[in-house]
């Protein structure tokens, strides 16, 4: 099976259990707008393994859009393990985040600029693989991956740096940087 074909066919299936919800028009990547609000961001969070989901698609495609030779040293027991720990710590941070919603504002701030720029070429290399810019799905695997990396870059000691650079040293994640 070709790589293209296991990109679009992970594609369908995470459309299946993914579904979209209403945005603001608010901060746009593309014709993507992301979950600035505060709403938006409970409304995620409500539902943790579907932001979850999301993310490890959004993983998943990034991993078979590379190439074969990107991919000879990667330690892929590691790269797992980091991300598994990742996905930990946001399902553990749920709640802490919920809680503290109700002290920010309806218009969140944004994440820092390199994890913003993340978000960014992850969105456009999606594209690039084939993913239709205007579908549920891409804004869905954006929206979520946004705000994995929100709960992170708040629950984490050194905030925004500390999350770039786990994101900018770890398999796939990298390619983002």
């Amino acid at each position: 099976m070709r790589r293209r074909d296991l990109l679009v066919g992970s594609t369908a299936l995470a459309a299946i259990a993914i579904t979209s919800t209403p945005h603001a028009q608010e901060t746009l990547i593309g014709d993507i707008t992301l979950p600035l609000r505060r709403e938006q961001l409970s409304s995620l969070l409500s539902d943790i393994n579907r932001l979850l989901l999301g993310v490890a698609t959004l993983r998943l495609n990034l991993i078979l859009s590379r190439p074969a030779s990107d991919m000879a040293s990667v330690d892929f027991g590691t790269a797992n393990g980091q991300f598994q720990e990742r996905m930990a710590q946001v399902r553990d941070s749920r709640e802490r985040i919920l809680s503290e919603l109700a002290n920010l504002p309806d218009l969140l701030p944004a994440l820092s600029e390199q994890l913003e720029q993340a978000v960014r070429q992850a969105t456009t290399r999606h594209r690039e693989a084939g993913v239709a810019g205007a579908s549920a799905l891409l804004r869905d695997m954006s929206e979520n991956f946004w705000a994995f990396l929100l709960v992170l870059e708040r629950t984490s000691a050194n905030g925004g740096s500390a999350i770039a650079n786990w994101l900018c040293s770890s398999f796939p994640f990298d390619i983002l940087c």
